[in-house]
């Protein structure tokens, strides 16, 4: 065999070796952890999507207990006032008891022993009886009832006390559930913003490992073409095609822009800026656009996703904006995102 017959057989050996390194190991690896990153991802998105709801129970129950606790508030101020008035006409009454018995003793009847004894006849006894023990029942029917109803209202009072009690008690629960599922969410929306980057990162790289085993096997074809070329030639030519990557391009969408001027800090745990020569805060849907995603806003600027919304979902972002006459003038329009980084 000679020199040129042997350097082709060498270089179709190599390229069947290289043919079967590149097809064989990368795809199978990259799927099965693209799978896995999609599975966990799936039941990440559960878990959000319970927890929201969760939320929204609590977020209900937080609203109802208030309307309560306003509701008994007012209650309690009326209870008081009721109190206030009943203690004063107990004043009263008492006041006016006390100046019969002056007025008696102002007139040398100092007891009603005394207008007794003062009778002239028997009719004239029964009859200063009769008055005085009406006199004395009305007197006591007035005093008791004050008293009576002096005793339900405290008793009223009382009763409204415990059931703002239990009412404050619900509310500082109702709290702390609330501060601990917002916790669990913030984590898991964490972990699905990782499980959103790593999925387009192993698509990206699935893709990219398809056009290099493509381009590999065209490269490959065009070696076995050249049959007056040299085995260290086409070797080398070999391994550069298959080492070499497709370009990475910037990746582009169209979305629908609204504005929001809520200031205070983000999903992921950031504050809320705008900084037209720097980057600005804008929320997206992470499925869409990974969290801490560099970004520009076509007539916004350079920004980065690092917060979420219930209504931002799909093809929509939201952009932070200092004012709500901003927020105004910015509206809701169509704008091109373009991702780089």
């Amino acid at each position: 065999m000679n020199k040129k017959a042997l350097s082709f057989v060498l270089v179709l050996a190599l390229i069947f070796t290289l043919n079967t390194s590149v097809f064989a190991s990368p795809s199978d690896s990259t799927s099965d952890e693209l799978k896995q990153t999609q599975n966990t991802k799936k039941n990440l998105e559960a878990k959000v999507s319970n927890l929201d709801t969760e939320i929204n129970g609590v977020l209900k129950k937080i609203d109802d207990n208030k309307k309560n606790m306003n509701k008994l508030a007012a209650k309690m101020k009326d209870s008081q006032l009721q109190l206030k008035a009943t203690e004063n006409k107990l004043k009263d009454q008492q006041y006016l008891l006390q100046k019969r018995v002056r007025a008696m003793y102002m007139n040398d009847n100092s007891s009603y022993l005394q207008i007794l004894l003062s009778s002239k006849n028997f009719s004239d006894f029964l009859s200063n009886v009769n008055t005085i023990t009406s006199v004395m029942n009305y007197d006591n029917n007035i005093v008791s009832n004050v008293q009576t109803e002096r005793k339900n209202l405290l008793n009223e009072k009382e009763s409204l006390n415990s059931e703002n009690q239990k009412l404050m008690s619900l509310k500082a629960s109702n709290e702390s559930i609330l501060s601990n599922l917002s916790s669990d969410i913030k984590q898991e929306k964490t972990l699905l913003a990782s499980a959103n980057e790593k999925e387009k990162t192993l698509i990206a790289k699935q893709q990219a490992e398809a056009a290099a085993a493509a381009a590999a096997k065209a490269k490959a074809a065009a070696i076995a073409a050249q049959k007056n070329s040299t085995v260290a030639s086409s070797v080398a030519v070999t391994n550069v095609s298959i080492l070499a990557g497709p370009a990475s391009a910037r990746k582009t969408i169209s979305v629908v822009a609204t504005a929001y001027s809520d200031n205070g800090y983000t999903s992921n745990g950031m504050q809320t800026t705008r900084n037209p020569g720097g980057y600005s805060t804008i929320a997206v849907d992470p499925s869409v656009i990974p969290i801490n995603s560099k970004v520009y806003v076509q007539g916004y600027g350079y920004a980065i996703a690092a917060d979420t919304g219930s209504a931002i979902r799909g093809d929509r972002i939201d952009l932070y904006f200092p004012t709500n006459t901003e927020c105004e003038n910015w509206g809701a329009r169509t704008v091109t995102v373009t991702i780089i980084g």
